[in-house]
């Protein structure tokens, strides 16, 4: 008897499981290719792009937006909507409690080694920092999906570092915003491009 559901679930769109997270600066051209952001061989990242590292809570893709609906005194319903406005952020906690990921995560200033110690310094920047972001998972194929994002700066989010005898590891919450790309002609991809490496059955 044939199935009556359609479905195809396999290794390309089942996904489960944990990510990775790097940056560039804002100056490092967009990808065309995920091998712009990591050799696809030995998984190295390439020149200008940073791994985060091992992270916590996993990593959250979110995109929200708000709309406004149109109606009249005649009809008992909304007649049509359209969006007001499109959020999109990507959130995380980062477990490598390195001065590197905190300076990234509190808009620190960049570690240096002064003598036999390395500090940064964390205060109140006027203006936040521009970068390039990308969230990259391995399927059980061994494929590879990108969200690469084009311009991303931190966002509100409260962080602590506790120390005490008992309780959990320190991690840092980190949370990005994607800006608008407004050089992007096309407005359905000013925000992030997303590559995947299985061609079969994406489309």
């Amino acid at each position: 008897m044939p199935d009556f559901h359609r479905t195809n679930i396999n290794d390309d769109n089942f996904i489960r499981g944990a990510a990775r997270l790097l940056w560039a600066n804002a100056t490092v051209a967009f990808p065309s290719a995920i091998t712009g952001i990591i050799d696809t061989t030995v998984y190295n990242a390439q020149t200008g792009w940073n791994d985060l590292g091992a992270t916590k809570t996993g990593i959250t893709v979110t995109v929200n937006n708000t709309e406004e609906t149109f109606d009249v005194d005649q009809i008992y319903g909304d007649l049509e909507s359209r969006p007001t406005g499109w959020e999109c952020t990507v959130a995380t906690a980062l477990a490598e409690m390195t001065l590197r990921n905190l300076a990234l995560a509190w808009e620190g200033s960049t570690p240096g080694v002064v003598g036999s110690e390395t500090q940064m310094g964390v205060g109140n920047p006027l203006v936040y920092t521009s970068r390039r972001l990308a969230v990259l998972f391995q399927k059980e194929n061994n494929k590879i999906r990108a969200y690469i994002f084009r311009k991303v700066q931190r966002t509100p989010q409260e962080s602590a570092i506790v120390y005490s005898k008992t309780g959990e590891q320190q991690t840092v919450p980190l949370r990005f915003r994607a800006l608008a790309d407004t050089s992007i002609a096309n407005e359905l991809q000013r925000y992030f491009m997303i590559y995947d490496q299985d061609v079969t059955s994406q489309v």
